[in-house]
């Protein structure tokens, strides 16, 4: 996810060689950012509404599994580890319900943050 501006290629997101395989435009979204976040598939289980940046879903809700999600505002970005490091995953207005639908191979999300458009 990069934000307007130049890139150099450095380590940071050039690391998979020295190329770029696709790139895709983001929807943007005005509405208020809010998501909701499953413990499991089918929005089922404890749920946990989000409406800001969170850099650590354990330690804040005691959280790191989450298999569906539902999107009501804002566009997001979910990441496999805290500190919004990791595999990420983009995640506009729409209903997920399961981790496969967002691409992930499993249910680990350990931070998410909202997409700023300026």
């Amino acid at each position: 996810m990069f934000d307007r501006g130049e890139y150099n290629c450095t380590d940071r997101w050039c690391a998979q060689g020295d190329h770029i395989s696709s790139v895709r435009a983001v929807k943007q979204d005005n509405n208020p950012p809010r998501a909701q976040l499953f413990e499991r598939a089918g929005f089922s289980g404890k749920k946990t509404e989000l409406h800001d940046d969170i850099p650590n879903l354990m330690s804040r809700y005691n959280l790191n599994r989450v298999s569906s999600i539902r999107v009501m505002g804002g566009t997001w970005v979910a990441y496999q580890e805290p500190n919004y490091r990791g595999a990420h995953y983009l995640l506009e207005k729409k209903d997920y319900n399961s981790f496969s639908d967002w691409g992930a191979q499993n249910s680990t999300i350990g931070s998410i943050r909202r997409v700023r458009f300026s």
